[in-house]
């Protein structure tokens, strides 16, 4: 008769040859049935794709995520601003030639372009009582594409404000290019005063 000895792994080792693939066949069917649940597992998983309610959530987040992706896409990218020389000179040399064409105006009509009219009141004639326009005939943009920027004085012995909002295309920040008091100046009179006034009369402030 074989001795069995009991305890652990080794007590396999007495078994008989019987036992022993009886013990196999067990763990083949223990494995068999584990792989039998993993497979149906997935199945139950691959089956839950087709329930409706989880088609339409994925359809909802599809949806949501195209949205966001057209909108980013869309959305305008902001453009280095240009700031070469030859546009600020440019910038510079309009802002003179538009400061000039002001005082013109101011001289001939005793007033500055009215503000509801801007710069289009140096290009033609509004009915203004000694206009002898046009005194512009180009356009009122500066080279970066945004329109000069007029405010009429509070005095009218005060010069306007003119300017280019330069690079940034922001109005009253650094980079932009305004008229100096010295650029309102002309040989056909002197702006600071109304037209027809008397000069012993007249206290101007520069």
């Amino acid at each position: 008769m074989r001795v069995r000895r009991a305890g652990g792994l080794r007590g396999l080792r007495w078994r008989s040859q019987a036992e022993r693939r009886e013990a196999k066949r067990k763990i083949d069917a223990i494995r068999r049935d584990a792989e039998r649940q993993r497979i149906e597992a997935l199945r139950l998983d691959a089956r839950a794709f087709h329930s409706p309610k989880v088609l339409l959530l994925m359809l909802g987040l599809m949806v949501v995520v195209g949205g966001l992706l057209a909108l980013v896409a869309g959305r305008p990218r902001p453009e280095p601003p240009d700031v070469t020389p030859l546009n600020q000179t440019r910038a510079r040399r309009s802002v003179r030639t538009l400061a000039l064409a002001m005082t013109l105006h101011r001289v001939h009509t005793g007033a500055w372009p009215q503000q509801r009219l801007g710069l289009f009141a140096l290009a033609k004639d509004y009915g203004t009582p000694g206009w002898k326009g046009p005194y512009i005939n180009w356009a009122y943009k500066d080279p970066w594409g945004t329109p000069y920027v007029y405010r009429m004085p509070a005095s009218p012995f005060e010069a306007p404000t003119l300017f280019s909002c330069g690079p940034d295309k922001l109005p009253d920040t650094n980079d932009d290019i305004r008229a100096v008091p010295e650029d309102f100046a002309c040989g056909e009179g002197d702006w600071r005063r109304p037209a027809g006034a008397d000069d012993a009369k007249e206290t101007p402030t520069p």
